[in-house]
């Protein structure tokens, strides 16, 4: 089985969620009015497709309030998007309960849900996630791979969420989950959209695991070379996202010179996708040996601790 995990704010719908104002307006604007990220819904309308033997599940974990699911859903509707879950933040009962850090935290919020929604999967399910880099979603994703592998105890997961300002029983709660979860070392990649521009080197401590894009489409060259996605899926995304022909190679030589697809697998693709003069171009380009091919090395360990200083700052 795979999974397919997605953030929605910056992720998959272009919000303004760093200003009152930006707020207020993604809380009472229509569906009709709402803006998906190019490619977004392109992208995961291609990686929910069924085929024999095989259908994936999709899971949205949001920070958005509770209030909001009505309207959430309907903009999933209008784009053709299925999901299998979908899990918003109760800021209505945190503002109740007079709990403020949990109105604006992420990572309390959402690494508890991540592990509920792990229980009961089994090891041999595989995942992919998706988020961006207005939160903390590269740090709270890559704690939770590394908790349901078994490399991070309860100990140190528990110290985590309280630097991360989560309230006790939020931290239960996230602990009681860990011991029900079948320990594996099962999320493959983790996508985050760089919406705020920081840069990669924020990224680097974390792993090859832990892949920054610019655009979908480096997600889609990343997935269809781990065979998560066909020829005419990523030439589906391509199409969505919009691309300047221009910008075709250099996303060739982006995903190449970081390690993420190898040469083989993009000679591969452009013998499946509608030949086009950019298309042409880029196999040139790998033809002549162009692009440069680097393995990303993984990082010598992880402190997450000091890490999440440098996200949370």
């Amino acid at each position: 089985m795979r999974v397919y995990r997605w953030d929605l704010d910056k992720t998959y719908l272009q919000t303004d969620i760093d200003s009152v104002r930006g707020l207020v307006r993604s809380a009472i604007e229509p569906a009709r009015a709402k803006r998906a990220v190019p490619g977004a819904p392109a992208l995961l309308r291609e990686l929910a497709r069924e085929r024999p033997g095989w259908r994936p599940r999709i899971f949205i974990l949001s920070g958005s309030p509770t209030q909001m699911r009505p309207v959430l859903e309907q903009k999933l509707r209008m784009d053709g998007v299925r999901f299998d879950e979908f899990v918003l933040k109760d800021n209505l009962g945190n503002l109740k309960k007079g709990r403020l850090r949990a109105v604006r935290g992420q990572f309390g919020y959402k690494l508890p849900q991540l592990l509920r929604a792990r229980v009961g999967l089994g090891a041999a399910c595989r995942e992919t996630l998706f988020g961006d880099d207005a939160e903390v979603d590269a740090l709270v994703y890559s704690v939770y791979a590394d908790a349901i592998a078994g490399r991070i105890g309860p100990t140190e997961l528990s110290r985590l969420l309280a630097a991360a300002g989560a309230y006790p029983d939020h931290i239960v709660e996230a602990l009681a989950a860990l011991r029900r979860v079948a320990h594996a070392d099962a999320v493959d990649r983790i996508f985050i959209r760089l919406d705020r521009g920081r840069p990669l080197t924020l990224f680097a401590p974390l792993g090859s695991r832990v892949i920054p894009v610019t655009s979908w489409f480096e997600a889609a060259l990343t997935l269809y070379s781990a065979g998560e996605l066909s020829g005419d899926s990523v030439q589906r995304v391509r199409e969505s996202v919009g691309l300047p022909d221009a910008e075709l190679v250099g996303y060739f030589a982006s995903v190449l010179g970081r390690g993420f697809v190898e040469p083989s697998a993009l000679l591969r693709l452009l013998g499946e996708v509608p030949p086009d003069p950019m298309w042409a171009a880029c196999e040139r380009e790998l033809a002549q040996g162009s692009f440069s091919y680097r393995p990303p090395l993984p990082p010598p360990g992880v402190d997450y601790l000091d890490i999440l200083k440098g996200f949370t700052r």
